[in-house]
């Protein structure tokens, strides 16, 4: 559970972009372990999204693989933001166990 009502912002907001990522890293509770694992998983969620939109800058196999590993970051987000606002520590597939934070 989180331990503020600012906790649950930033675990939402740590899915929606870089901007976003980084207000949440600034107003979150440095003690709360559920933010700190949304954070982290929107960090990781950040860095694929960055390095997607370069590739769908290219042509042909590059460009196509950039466009689908795009819809995964979006799925992958939604399902982000449902588990922050459920309040659930439950890892997302692929990337939960990443630790960057």
């Amino acid at each position: 559970m989180y331990t503020e009502k600012k906790d649950k912002v930033a675990a939402v907001f740590s899915y929606l972009g870089w901007v976003f990522w980084i207000a949440a890293f600034i107003i979150r509770n440095k003690d709360d372990q559920l933010s700190r694992r949304h954070l982290n998983q929107g960090l990781m969620l950040a860095i694929a999204e960055t390095i997607t939109g370069l590739m769908t800058r290219f042509h042909g196999l590059v460009g196509f693989a950039g466009g689908v590993f795009s819809l995964g970051i979006v799925v992958l987000s939604i399902m982000g933001i449902v588990r922050a606002l459920k309040e659930s520590a439950e890892p997302l597939p692929i990337i939960g166990d990443t630790a960057l934070i």
